[in-house]
C-alpha cells in the first residue's frame, strides 16, 4: 500500500501538517499542494496518475476527461460546496463524492455577519480615514440592530447566520422553496417569496447553491426590486450574482455596500472595478476557513476516506452526494 497516494489540493495545508497523519498512519503517502494555486484541468489530469487513490478537493475542475483518466476511488471535498465535480461522471465511474457538511457552517456564517456588521457601521471607511490622518463625523451610519435582514436559503449556513440576525434583534425573512413553515417559525425566521424579501430588507445574505437556475439570480432586475441603499453579502457561489449587475447597482447608488467572498471568476480579475469601491468588502473565498474549521472539516475529510477504502461505507451516507455509488444495502440502512 506505500505506493498509494492520497493527494491534498486546496491550498492551505502544507507537507508537515500534521493533520494528514491518521492517512500517513493507514500507509499512504500524502502529498500536499503548496503552491498556492488550485491545479489547472490540465495540471489535475497530470496529477492524477495511477497510484493516486483519493483527492481531499479543493476548488479544481474535476470534468469527465479528468475523471476518466483517472484512477480514484474517492473524491473528498474540503468545503460543502461540489460545482467543480462533474457528478454523472464521478458516478459513471463508480467514485463516490464526499463533502464534509455540517463542519464549517457556523465559521461561514460568522464571516457573513462580521462582513455585514463592518459594511452596516463603515467599519473600513472609517479606519481607512483615521489612518490618513483625518478626524470628523461622515454621517450616520446605517446599523443592523432592530432592522430587516433577508436570507435568500436555509440551510446550515443560512440557518447559522440567522440565529446571530435574530440575536441582534432584527427581523429575518427567508426565500427558499425547501423550507417549510413550521421549520421558519421554529427559527424565528419569517418565509416569504423572494420579491417580498428584496423590497423590504435593509441587509440580503446569499446562501444558496449554485445551479442553472439559481446562476444570476441576483441581476439588474432584482437589484433594481432592492431597497436603496440596501447592503447585499455573498459567502455561497459567485455564480449567484451578476457581478457586472452588481457593479451597476453599486455606482448608481441604489445599494449600499455589498460584502463578497466568492466571485463568478476566482481569483478576481486585477482589474475589476470592484476592487476600487470603497463601499465593498472583497476577501479571496476564505469565509470557511477559521480555525475550528481547519480541523474539523480535514477530520471529516479523512474520515470519509478512510471509510470508504477501510471501514464501513454506510458512514459515507450522510456526506455523499451521489449515494448511488455505495453499496445497495448500505444506503437502505
Amino acid at each position: 500500500m506505500s505506493n498509494k497516494k492520497i493527494l491534498v489540493l486546496t491550498e492551505q495545508f502544507n507537507n508537515q501538517s500534521t493533520l494528514f497523519d491518521p492517512l500517513r498512519n493507514a500507509g499512504y503517502e500524502v502529498v500536499v499542494n503548496e503552491s498556492g494555486r488550485l491545479p489547472s484541468e490540465a495540471q489535475l489530469k497530470a496529477m492524477l496518475t495511477e497510484d493516486v487513490v483519493a483527492t481531499i478537493a479543493g476548488g479544481e475542475p474535476y470534468t469527465p476527461e479528468v475523471i476518466a483518466a483517472s484512477s480514484l476511488k474517492i473524491i473528498a471535498r474540503w468545503g460543502v460546496g461540489y460545482d467543480q465535480v462533474n457528478v454523472q461522471a464521478a458516478t459513471s465511474a463508480g467514485i463516490p463524492v464526499a463533502m464534509a457538511f455540517g463542519e464549517n457552517h457556523e465559521s461561514v456564517a460568522e464571516y457573513a455577519h462580521a462582513m455585514a456588521l463592518s459594511l452596516a457601521c463603515r467599519i473600513g471607511q472609517r479606519d481607512e480615514m483615521v489612518k490618513e490622518g483625518e478626524w470628523y463625523f461622515d454621517g450616520f451610519h446605517p446599523g443592523l440592530w432592530g432592522r430587516t435582514a433577508g436570507l435568500i436559503g436555509l440551510g446550515r449556513i443560512g440557518g447559522a447566520m440567522a440565529r446571530r440576525l435574530v440575536g441582534q434583534g432584527m427581523t429575518v425573512l427567508v426565500a427558499d422553496p425547501q423550507l417549510s413553515q413550521e421549520a421558519a417559525e421554529a427559527a424565528g425566521v419569517k418565509l416569504v417569496d423572494l420579491d417580498i424579501l428584496l423590497e423590504q430588507s435593509d441587509l440580503v445574505s446569499v446562501h444558496a447553491p449554485s445551479t442553472p437556475s439559481t446562476r444570476h439570480m441576483m441581476n439588474d432586475e432584482t437589484f433594481a426590486k432592492m431597497k436603496p441603499g440596501a447592503i447585499i453579502v455573498n459567502t455561497s457561489r459567485g455564480p449567484l450574482i451578476d457581478q457586472a449587475a452588481l457593479l451597476r447597482a453599486l455606482k448608481s447608488g441604489h445599494l449600499g455596500g455589498a460584502g463578497l467572498d466568492v466571485f463568478e471568476v476566482e481569483p478576481l480579475p486585477e482589474a475589476d472595478e470592484l476592487r476600487q469601491l470603497s463601499n465593498v468588502i472583497l476577501s479571496p473565498h476564505v469565509s470557511g476557513m477559521d480555525r475550528m474549521a481547519e480541523k474539523l472539516v480535514t477530520n471529516r475529510c479523512i474520515s470519509n476516506i478512510l471509510a470508504w477504502l477501510h471501514g464501513n461505507p454506510s458512514d459515507l451516507v450522510p456526506y455523499v452526494v451521489n449515494p448511488e455509488t455505495l453499496p445497495l444495502k448500505e444506503i437502505t440502512k
